[in-house]
């Protein structure tokens, strides 16, 4: 009779839980970008409305019906860019807010042993939208994830971040 190989199962990669510290700078700086994006998408609506308009004034204006239906796709295409050119910028703020507190590690190590920081990951925590917490490191990819939620005004989405607005507004104090 031939013994049956039994193979090791193999050991499952977890991933270490995230430290207090961790979580809370990762609330403030997703809360903190979250912001930012979501008051440069709607400056990028405001002005993609604006120059689509005067755009479509000039052309009008000259006469040129022939370069009207060029304007309208050029408009367009500023319309899609915007979004790709908005993701692009909040990543990069994201990665320079990251380092400017890497430069502060050891004052932003006394300011956060505070328990009132500790509220930030509970209201974090609380919430779940099939997206990974505010508490990680959140890629481009959760980050559009939150936008669209907020941008579609999602009540437990808005709810959540208006909690973690009014913490971040008791940690300044």
């Amino acid at each position: 009779m031939l013994k049956k190989e039994v193979k090791p199962a193999k050991r499952q990669e977890t991933t270490p839980a995230l430290d207090r510290e961790s979580k809370i700078l990762n609330v403030m700086l997703n809360t903190s970008v979250l912001l930012m994006a979501l008051m440069t998408d709607a400056f990028s609506d405001v002005f993609a409305k604006m120059a689509s308009g005067m755009t479509q004034a000039i052309a009008t204006g000259f006469g040129d019906a022939e370069k009207e239906p060029n304007t309208k796709k050029n408009m367009q295409q500023v319309e899609t860019e915007f979004p790709k050119q908005m993701i692009t910028q909040i990543l990069q703020m994201k990665t320079d807010m990251k380092k400017q507190l890497r430069a502060k590690k050891d004052e932003i190590e006394r300011k956060i042993a505070d328990p009132k920081f500790d509220s930030g990951i509970t209201i974090a925590e609380q919430y779940n939208f099939g997206v990974p917490n505010l508490t990680s490191d959140l890629d481009e990819q959760s980050l559009l994830k939150y936008i669209v939620l907020l941008k579609a005004q999602d009540a437990r989405c808005t709810r959540m971040f208006q909690e973690l607005m009014d913490w971040m507004k008791t940690i300044n104090e």
